[in-house]
């Protein structure tokens, strides 16, 4: 391309190693073929639907155990880390959880905030929802019901925590 001005274009004539900028590298990514690994911290954030009556019961077992929470971890304990608390626990005690409990959506939710690895128990591909023929959602849901039983009968705080 020439230029418009012509001492430009003599300048250019002159010295040889001034080139124009047109060209340009191809560029290429090199993470194409890469699989990225998972952060092994990574959160799955699981909505359950709540009655009324269920969300009342888990605010008042939320303020309860608060004050241990508080004085185990110096964190205020908040609802939705509750809510993971209690699912963890179930989850690792799946001896309490009673499959015939009624699932009723309400389109109100709460929700949990599991690790991905855990989460897989739940709803990977030969995770409990898979095996018991339910939902995602609808197992979140039996297992907190069972978790909340569970303190009715007299389940410990500590042993949550």
């Amino acid at each position: 391309m020439d230029n418009l001005n012509p001492i430009f274009q003599q300048i250019k004539e002159n010295h040889p190693q001034v080139k124009a900028s047109k060209s340009k590298k191809p560029i290429s990514n090199p993470g194409i073929n890469k699989v990225r690994a998972v952060r092994s911290d990574k959160q799955h954030n699981a909505k359950f639907p709540v009655e009324e009556v269920l969300q009342q019961q888990l605010r008042s077992l939320c303020k309860q155990v608060a004050p241990l929470y508080k004085r185990i971890y110096n964190k205020p304990l908040t609802q939705t880390k509750f809510n993971t608390l209690l699912l963890r626990y179930v989850l690792n005690n799946e001896q309490i959880i009673d499959w015939d409990i009624e699932y009723k959506n309400s389109k109100q939710y709460m929700h949990t905030n599991l690790l991905e690895s855990e989460y897989s128990l739940i709803g990977g591909s030969n995770g409990l929802a898979i095996e018991k023929g339910y939902s995602e959602r609808k197992t979140v849901y039996i297992m907190i019901q069972a978790g909340v039983r569970w303190f009715e009968r007299g389940g410990s705080f500590e042993e949550l925590l």
